[in-house]
């Protein structure tokens, strides 16, 4: 599998569990990149887990935007972050899924779609179930990244569903190691989208 995705003056890369860089003229946005930020200029945290986000120092040249350190955001919210418009979306669990224990309560995470001004829409999920907000977009999106890992995420069949709805030109998934859910996954939605699978 590649490890990145090239798209016009776009470059997406795969980095750490569930995160991705995506390079974009002269900026490096990371999302999600647990410890690996050396080589970001701009940092979404959808959330606080460790493995999309490290406490360890960032250095102040970086800017970083989260739900719970650095610019705080929530959903919603619209950014303009070096001329990308950044929208802040919901990402959560359902209580009538995970009873009382939801790994990610509403508020805790966000989702993020980067809409350049030149270049593809990349909506960013998060850590979500198959929500209703996830499929209220109002603009087209070229690039999905869903979890699929299961469990606290949403998993192959959901994620299908998702795609089902957006319908984006490419979709990456992310939030797994294990090959088969992401073949399963790339099975599954080809004929509705341009499945990628990314490998760190």
């Amino acid at each position: 599998m590649p490890k990145k995705l090239s798209i016009g003056n776009t470059v997406i890369t795969r980095i750490g569990f569930a995160g991705v860089k995506v390079e974009y003229n002269k900026h490096s946005i990371c999302i999600d990149p647990a410890s690996e930020v050396e080589n970001c200029s701009i940092i979404l945290y959808t959330h606080s887990h460790s493995r999309h986000y490290t406490n360890s120092p960032v250095s102040s040249e970086k800017r970083v935007y989260s739900p719970f350190t650095g610019v705080i955001v929530k959903p919603g919210d619209v950014l303009e972050v070096e001329g990308i418009r950044i929208t802040v979306r919901e990402a959560y669990n359902d209580p009538s899924i995970h009873g009382d224990s939801v790994p990610h309560p509403r508020g805790f995470s966000v989702g993020y779609i980067l809409s350049p001004p030149e270049g593809p829409s990349i909506y960013y999920v998060g850590d979500s179930d198959l929500v209703p907000e996830l499929i209220q977009v109002e603009s087209s999106i070229d690039v999905l990244i869903p979890p699929i890992g299961g469990g606290a995420v949403m998993n192959p069949e959901d994620a299908f569903e998702l795609v089902k709805s957006i319908k984006p030109v490419v979709t990456i998934p992310v939030h797994t190691e294990d090959p088969r859910l992401l073949y399963k996954f790339r099975d599954m939605v080809q004929p509705y989208t341009q499945v990628v699978l990314l490998w760190k």
